[in-house]
Parts: C-alpha cells; structure tokens; sequence
C-alpha cells in the first residue's frame, strides 16, 4: 500500500510507506508486458501533457479490452479523461478505460 503521510501508519503494524516512484520505473519493474505499450502511449503524448496526467498513476492494469487506472486524486483522474482517453485505447489496444481516483 502506498500512502503520503506517517501518521497514516498509528497503531497498525501491517502498513508500511514507499515512496512513489515514476509510473514508468514501477511498470517495466513490475509489469513489463505494460511497457511496449506505456512506450508508444508516451510517444503518442506531448511531454509535458505525458507526465501532468501520470505521474499522479498508482496503477495501470489491462484485462482483455478493458483498461483500470488508479490516480492519486480527482485532479489527476480529471487531466487522464481530458487529455489521454483516445492514446490510452490505441496505445495499450483497449476499447475501454476506466480511471478510479
């Protein structure tokens, strides 16, 4: 679980915190079937538009034609629909995205 604040952890010894670490990095790290995909969407974005709607992505999974977004904040989610649903369905070949956050 990744959480910002220290105080989030009182009293309970299963949570720990990690830093998070650039949606790119944690990708190849943990799901590199992603990244092909992650590569071509980054391609497909401006690069300012690229990191203003990801870094704030916790996770990305892909089931079939389906795409799951977690993002940080409504903020973030906000930037993902406006700037990013027609590259992420081409980029990692969904039909369709869902962003929770």
């Amino acid at each position: 679980m990744i959480v910002d604040q220290p105080e989030n952890l009182t009293g309970n010894p299963h949570l720990t915190t990690e830093k998070l670490t650039p949606l790119e990095e944690r990708l190849l790290r943990d799901k590199p079937e992603l990244g092909e995909a992650l590569g071509k969407l980054k391609a497909s974005l401006d690069e300012e538009i690229f990191h203003r709607a990801f870094d704030e992505v916790e996770n990305i999974n892909r089931s079939g034609s389906k795409l799951l977004i977690v993002a940080r904040n409504p903020l973030a989610r906000s930037f993902i629909e406006r700037d990013a649903i027609p590259a992420l369905k081409e980029a990692f070949e969904v039909t369709r995205v869902q962003i929770i956050g």
